[in-house]
């Protein structure tokens, strides 16, 4: 277990772990869940995510989203761009639509600040089609901006119905089209790459897996973790997020994910069902993991609540 190895021996692990958090009542109020739930970094909608409508964007919104940021624990803020947009469809009116609003989405990104957006590529059932339409898209959007510090990162999907980007040559694909790559990266989900066929279980398995990542597109291009268990099978294709140590990973990958020091900086934010109540103590359970230097018993952790982790730590 060589790879294990590497990941134990490392001697400096960075925090950079968090939550997608709620912002009802203003955007500022997410900065209030980081705190209470100990994020080092946060997912947020820049924008209202269910309707076409985006209000401008006033001077004072920005003061006051700022001003919460500077005195929050939170490092780096990720936007996830809504489920709205879709660049690889074949109807050109939503196409146009979606355009129109990922430029929206990099304007407030850039006003706030936020590094990184976070896009579900597209929908279409001519997967070539789909995936030309998404570049030309991106192109199109990007074409229009200069010295963007905003990076658009394509997500890594499951693979449910016709939605494009469940495999690791799709994305690059994409990538290998787009004018100004430089703006745009990866985000890397675990749920949904076990879902779309990949094993990432163990430790072996996920050296595997990020070796064939490596190997397709890069590591470095992966600039957003997404640390979900997945409550569906391998290679399901369904997107059924679960509470880190209650779906079907185990907890080595989890393990070797935040001991792995090639990602140190790069948030790890989680995206679980029961957000509210249980990411404070799945932050917690994955700090433990940060922590610890010797190898998971995999059938001692494998879909133990948080509660029983005592016996394993």
């Amino acid at each position: 277990m060589v790879y294990c190895q590497r990941v134990l021996n490392v001697k400096r692990c960075d925090k950079m772990l968090g939550s997608n958090v709620p912002t009802v009542g203003g955007l500022p109020n997410g900065f209030k869940y980081a705190d209470e739930w100990g994020c080092d970094s946060i997912q947020i909608y820049v924008s209202p995510s269910r309707t076409w409508k985006v209000p401008e964007l006033t001077d004072k919104e920005i003061q006051d989203f700022k001003s919460a940021w500077r005195n929050s624990r939170v490092k780096i803020v990720v936007g996830h761009i809504p489920y709205l947009v879709n660049l690889a469809s074949s109807n050109d009116e939503l196409r146009k639509k979606s355009i129109r609003r990922l430029k929206i989405e990099i304007k407030r990104a850039e006003n706030f600040g936020v590094l990184y957006l976070v896009l579900h590529p597209g929908t279409n059932q001519n997967r070539k089609e789909g995936i030309r339409l998404i570049a030309e898209g991106l192109n199109e959007v990007l074409d229009q901006f200069n010295n963007l510090n905003t990076k658009i990162l394509l997500e890594t999907v499951a693979g449910e119905g016709n939605k494009i980007g469940s495999q690791f040559e799709e994305l690059a694909n994409i990538l290998e089209k787009v004018n100004k790559v430089d703006y745009c990266g990866v985000c890397f989900d675990t749920c949904h790459v076990f879902a779309a066929g990949y094993d990432i279980r163990g430790y072996k398995g996920y050296h595997k897996v990020l070796e064939k990542f490596d190997r397709i597109i890069g590591i470095s291009q992966i600039k957003v973790i997404h640390i979900n268990d997945s409550k569906a099978g391998l290679g399901s294709h369904v997107d059924r997020h679960a509470s880190i140590g209650e779906g079907l990973l185990g907890l080595q990958v989890f393990h070797a994910i935040v001991r792995d020091n090639r990602f140190d900086g790069i948030p790890k934010i989680l995206e679980i069902p029961e957000r509210d109540t249980k990411s404070k103590s799945n932050l917690e359970l994955l700090r433990k993991l940060k922590e610890r230097d010797t190898p998971i018993i995999e059938k001692l952790s494998k879909q133990l609540t948080l509660e029983g982790f005592k016996d394993v730590f």
